[in-house]
């Protein structure tokens, strides 16, 4: 096997290996709209570590307002991560209630179900 082959079947792994576990939590009842981890969720939506990280540290920051509205949020979001900009409602909000619920940020938005 040639060098190039190698980095090519790592490459599978790694798609193998992300298919997997999304396939596990979606066994356990993940969904795109019902996420069961922020890290799940920002592997099938393609996010990195260091997005997920950020979109964490916004989150916390923005909890020292206590209450704020989806649009709000989501404009915040969007000037540090813009691939958030392309995630339906739906998806959003299903990203957001799983990252203040796994990281219990003190965040009140009332216009999300």
């Amino acid at each position: 096997m040639n060098l190039s082959e190698y980095a090519f079947s790592k490459v599978e792994n790694q798609m193998l290996l992300k298919d997997s576990i999304i396939d596990l939590a979606t066994l356990m009842g993940h969904t795109a709209t019902e996420p069961i981890s922020s890290h799940i969720f920002c592997l099938e939506f393609d996010f990195t570590q260091e997005e997920h990280d950020k979109i964490l540290l916004r989150l916390n920051l923005l909890s020292d307002k206590k209450s704020l509205s989806i649009e709000k949020i989501r404009e915040e979001l969007i000037t540090i991560v813009p691939k958030v900009s392309e995630l339906p409602n739906d998806i959003f909000n299903g990203m957001l209630k799983i990252f203040l619920k796994q990281f219990d940020i003190k965040l009140t938005i009332p216009d999300l179900n």
